[in-house]
Order: C-alpha cells, then sequence, then structure tokens
C-alpha cells in the first residue's frame, strides 16, 4: 500500500510503487465461454472517437535477461515465423468481418515483441498489404516498427518505408560493459551505431530504449550511458527504471555473482531527477513518463509546461488513453481495450497458429469491468502525459474516491488545473507512477499490491529498499 505524505517535502509518498506499467481497469469479471465473434458482434464503439492497432511478432534471436514478455527464440526465415505470419494475416482479415473492428480509422499503429525486425522484407511487405488492404489508415499519424539491430538491413528499412513507417525504436538499454553482458544483448555498439545511422537516415523519428537503476549502477556509470545517449543524435530517447520483480531469476544471479546489490527507490528517484537535469542541459525535455526530445536548435524547453507538447508518443496516447479511445491487438498475447473490455489473445503461441491456420479460429480471454472507464484519463493520462483535457471527461461519471484523490493531490501541489485542464508539476512528475497507483480505485490498488507481493515471493529476484520517509531506520 502506497500512502500520500502531506506537508511542504520532495518525499510525496511513504514508498515507491515498485512496477511502472499495468494496464486499467484491473479489476472486472472473466467471461470464460465468450468467443471472438459474439464480442465483436456485440462491441459497442459508437462512444470510441480514435483508434490503434498493436501487432506481435514473439520471436528473438536471443533472450535478454531483463525481459519477461511473450517471447521465444527464432532466426529469419524459421518455418514457426513464416507460419506466424500466416496466422497472424489470418486474424486480420478474420476481425475485418466485424464493423466494430473497421469502422474508425486508425491513428496509429506499433509492432511490437519479441523482435519486429526479425521478418524477412517479403513478410514485413505482406503483413503491412493485409493491413492497408482491411483498415482505413487515412488520418494515420505514427507507424511504429521495434527493432533489434543484429536483424535490420537496408532491404527490411525499405519494405518498411513501403508500407508507411514512419518511427523507428530499437534496444539499446545500456552502454556499459559488464550491463550488456549480464542483460545478455549480443549486438555490439558498431552494429548499434550503423543501424542508428540508417534509421534516422529512413525515418521521421528514431528513439531507442535505455534502462537504468540497474544494482550497483553508480551516478557516473549512468551519466556515462546518458551522454553516449545524446550524442547517438536521435530525435527522442526512452529512460526507463528497471522494474526487477519483472525481470528474469537469471539477470539477478549474474548479479549476486558480479557482487552487484540492488539500489534503493530513493537512488533511483535520485538517478531521475539527475537525468531530467542532464538532459535539459543538453537540449532535450520530457514529452511523458520516460521520453525526451531533442529541442529544435537554439529552442528552449517550455516555460510554462514542465512536460512539452511539442511531440508526443501518438500510440502511447492509446494504452495511457482516455476511455474515447481504444485499442486492437493482433498476434498471440496481444491486448485490446475497447469500453469496458479487456481482450487477450491466445498466450500460446502454437495454438494460436494451428486453429488459425487450421479452423480459422483463435481462443481470447476476456475481462468486463464494472463499466466504462469514465476516470481512465485522470487516472493514466494525466500522470504519463502530464496534462488533461478537462472536456474529454464525463466528469458526472467519474466515482467520487478518485475526485477526492484529485483534488487532494492538488492540494499537495502535485498538481494544478486551470479553466480548461490539469497539468502536474515538477514535483509531482517525480512520482508520476505513484500518481497513477494513487488516483487508481481501492479495488485496483488491492490488485496491484497482490501482484507485487507475489512478485516479491519469487526466488532469485532481489529488489532495492522502496521506502520514501525520513530518516530510514537501519539505512
Amino acid at each position: 500500500m502506497v500512502n500520500l505524505l502531506p506537508g511542504k517535502t520532495l518525499m510525496k509518498f511513504d514508498e515507491q510503487f515498485p512496477v511502472y506499467n499495468w494496464l486499467y481497469p484491473m479489476k472486472g469479471q472473466d467471461l470464460d465461454v465468450t468467443s471472438y465473434k459474439k464480442l465483436f458482434d456485440d462491441l459497442d464503439v459508437s462512444g470510441i472517437r480514435g483508434r490503434a492497432l498493436y501487432f506481435h511478432i514473439p520471436f528473438c534471436q536471443t533472450i535478454c535477461s531483463f525481459c519477461t514478455l511473450n517471447r521465444g527464440l527464432g532466426n529469419e526465415g524459421d518455418e514457426a515465423i513464416e507460419l506466424y505470419v500466416q496466422a497472424l494475416i489470418r486474424e486480420i482479415q478474420i476481425k475485418s468481418q466485424y464493423a466494430s473492428v473497421t469502422s474508425l480509422p486508425i491513428t496509429a499503429i506499433f509492432f511490437g515483441g519479441g523482435t519486429p525486425s526479425i521478418l524477412t522484407a517479403d513478410q514485413i511487405r505482406r503483413i503491412g498489404r493485409a493491413i492497408h488492404d482491411h483498415f482505413d489508415l487515412s488520418v494515420m499519424e505514427e507507424f511504429t516498427f521495434e527493432m533489434e539491430v543484429k536483424s535490420l538491413s537496408e532491404e527490411k528499412v525499405a519494405a518498411m518505408r513501403d508500407i508507411g513507417l514512419n518511427k523507428a525504436r530499437f534496444g539499446l538499454q545500456t552502454f556499459d560493459p559488464q550491463y550488456r553482458e549480464l542483460f545478455n544483448i549480443t549486438a555490439t555498439l558498431e552494429q548499434t551505431y550503423a543501424a542508428a545511422e540508417l534509421l534516422r537516415r529512413s525515418f521521421d523519428y528514431t528513439s531507442f530504449d535505455i534502462i537504468y537503476g540497474l544494482h550497483g549502477q553508480t551516478i557516473e556509470r549512468f551519466a556515462s550511458d546518458v551522454q553516449q545517449a545524446v550524442d547517438m543524435g536521435t530525435e527522442t530517447i526512452e529512460f526507463y527504471p528497471i522494474t526487477n520483480l519483472v525481470t528474469q531469476a537469471s539477470l539477478h544471479h549474474g548479479y549476486v555473482r558480479a557482487g552487484l546489490q540492488p539500489l534503493s527507490f530513493m537512488q533511483k528517484m535520485s538517478m531521475s531527477m539527475f537525468l531530467d537535469r542532464y538532459m535539459r542541459a543538453s537540449g532535450f525535455q520530457q514529452h511523458n513518463g520516460h521520453g525526451f526530445l531533442r529541442l529544435p536548435e537554439g529552442a528552449t524547453p517550455d516555460a510554462d509546461n514542465f512536460i512539452t507538447r511539442r511531440y508526443t508518443n501518438v500510440y502511447n496516447k492509446f494504452f495511457w488513453a482516455y476511455h474515447d479511445v481504444d485499442l486492437m491487438g493482433f498476434g498471440n498475447s496481444a491486448v485490446s481495450q475497447s469500453g469496458e473490455y479487456t481482450i487477450m489473445n491466445d498466450e500460446n503461441r502454437a495454438t494460436y497458429t494451428r486453429r488459425l491456420l487450421d479452423d480459422d479460429d483463435f481462443k481470447i480471454n476476456v475481462t468486463v469491468a464494472d463499466g466504462v472507464p469514465y476516470e481512465k484519463g485522470i487516472v493514466f493520462h494525466l500522470p504519463y502525459f502530464g496534462w488533461l483535457d478537462k472536456s474529454r471527461i464525463e466528469w458526472d461519471k467519474v466515482p467520487t474516491e478518485i475526485l477526492g484523490r484529485l483534488n487532494r493531490l492538488i492540494d499537495e501541489e502535485l498538481i494544478v488545473e486551470d479553466a480548461t485542464e490539469y497539468r502536474i508539476t515538477e514535483l509531482g512528475w517525480y512520482w508520476y507512477v505513484n500518481m497513477m497507483y494513487y488516483l487508481s480505485p481501492e479495488t485496483d490498488q488491492r490488485i496491484l499490491d497482490d501482484f507485487v507481493a507475489l512478485k516479491g515471493r519469487v526466488k532469485g529476484i532481489t529488489d532495492g529498499d522502496r521506502r520514501m520517509t525520513l530518516p530510514l531506520a537501519n539505512a
């Protein structure tokens, strides 16, 4: 349980919530017997004003030790990957028969995994052709592909451009040789630099991920990572504090062998504050909870807003979202969210592929919330993006417990408001994850607390002290 602390202090919560991403809402009733046919026949999208698509490619040439996403080993040209591509295209064809899936134009598309760049150029074009054939892309703003630099080629980049890609993103994670070895990152930095240059020449935006707050990481080692990230020259960079509870035990075994101890969450917070100052001094400004935009030459950070609005990850607006947009997922384990429904495709890649190719069918698991989550923009969009358009919220349908917590965050100067919007303050940004937790209803908080407790019991996983109150006894 995370509690808000009153008064003039940097430490606005008694501990840091140790997980940074989750679905909202969490609470709901499972509908085990619902078929995709009935669901998409009955799905009412009359209140939805925008949509994004997600495509899951669950194959990697190597498995990084920090990653627990749904993926498996594979190599370009493998039969299993080709069969999966055929199944994915068949899912697109099947779902597109339902008006609830195709009646809305698409604003953003994201290919994640796994490693989407493991696909061949021909496979990329075939999936892209299916998307163009079955969806209205007339208002699309962003089309993103996640990359692994070892699997990238000019031929694949040309295929990505052909299907409409305008943003590339790759996982760099760290420049530090010790941590790269611990993470099982097998690409060389030379391959990374070459890939970054190719992507920058080819797309409007190129971004990459850096993870920090690693066991034993000093501020000096972190500063070296930050400076080398800045020097890459990309338009945006994503910095994520590592979520130790959902990493693999093998990573922690490596930490033990290297004599590296977990950082406290107060140390990780100090790194976040250092990161913000460093990036601003380097000509960047934050555009969401973890992303930084390189400002034009001579430009200065927005004076009126801690978070810039010159740029945003468009796809993220459909995850850390208002209640009136939705997300449709394709591929095994892909998640869709629309209104009160959260839908997960079959998590088993083999059965997902076989059922689609043999039976024109696929399994889904559906959870239905108590109603449309009208408060979602308050809980998710406001803390993550740093602002909230008041006109997007149906205020008479927001639970009173959420409104009470919102007002308390204003009283504690984590959020400010004017006639048209709410904005998080600089102090609020340091606590944006805790604010997502705090603004959630108690039912969701209990589910999140139980998840953290469960993960904390996993043998071999080590995490730092979460306490943020002073003084720390036995620190």
